[in-house]
């Protein structure tokens, strides 16, 4: 079977979701910035880093269900995406090992002052159980390359909020180089998301082919940048402003 070729749709669609991941990046919510600038501690990160492992507990498994639908030339690139999280393959460059990207999700939060228990046990806040099951319906509902274009908007913002927010912040006020093993999963994520993202996008420029595709990649994709950013704000209300909502008579959080 010949490999489609990049089209006037893909480029489009390509750029368009590009346009929407930037206008929306969390890397400029004010959690990552003031994290950025010492504003509070690791605690809050651990946090956001509990409803994470929560997030990605729930959406791996949909890798699955994308392979199934991918044509041959996108399945290797999803195998290799799963292998990489699970710890079975390291990711392309030199030098790089394989990792269980779910320990190193924990290996942080233990220095961040939770517990493995705790972090197994985080309770996902509605925003980001609301994403969770937007990637999951995405997955199970959406034509291959829609998924790959809202997998590109979440994998596409790490490489810059390791980059310009949490490693420069980890190593001016906590003392950690970017090679530290209890910071690995953010070093991790700055190589391998740029990776991710880019392979996601250039198969998004060869699998969307039509308008309709167009128009509901974009679609998919700019709910997909605001529901994260919808988990900013509560992960950002809860951890670091305190803030409770309220619950009814006799319910206790």
């Amino acid at each position: 079977m010949a490999t489609p070729q990049a089209n006037d749709y893909g480029r489009r669609a390509a750029r368009e979701i590009v346009a929407l991941r930037n206008k929306w990046h969390t890397k400029d919510h004010p959690f990552f910035v003031e994290f950025h600038r010492g504003t509070f501690g690791l605690h809050p990160l651990g946090l956001l880093m509990a409803q994470h492992y929560q997030h990605v507990l729930r959406v791996l498994p949909s890798f699955g269900i994308a392979y199934y639908k991918a044509p041959p030339e996108a399945r290797r690139f999803l195998l290799e995406n799963l292998a990489e999280e699970e710890g079975i393959l390291a990711g392309p460059g030199e030098g790089r090992e394989a990792h269980d990207h779910m320990e190193l999700i924990r290996r942080f939060c233990r220095v961040a002052g939770l517990t493995d228990a705790e972090v197994e046990a985080t309770e996902q806040l509605a925003s980001w159980r609301a994403r969770s099951y937007f990637y999951l319906n995405t997955v199970k509902d959406e034509p291959i390359g829609v998924i790959l274009a809202m997998q590109s908007t979440q994998e596409g913002q790490q490489p810059a909020i390791n980059a310009e927010r949490t490693l420069p912040a980890f190593e001016r006020f906590h003392g950690y180089k970017a090679d530290a093993p209890e910071i690995e999963f953010f070093n991790e994520h700055l190589v391998a998301d740029a990776d991710h993202s880019s392979r996601q996008l250039d198969l998004v420029t060869r699998l969307i082919n039509s308008q309709d595709l167009l128009d509901r990649a974009i679609e998919v994709a700019e709910t997909a940048v605001k529901t994260r950013w919808a988990c900013m704000n509560e992960i950002w209300r809860v951890a670091v402003k305190g803030e409770r909502d309220p619950l009814p008579a006799g319910v206790v959080a």
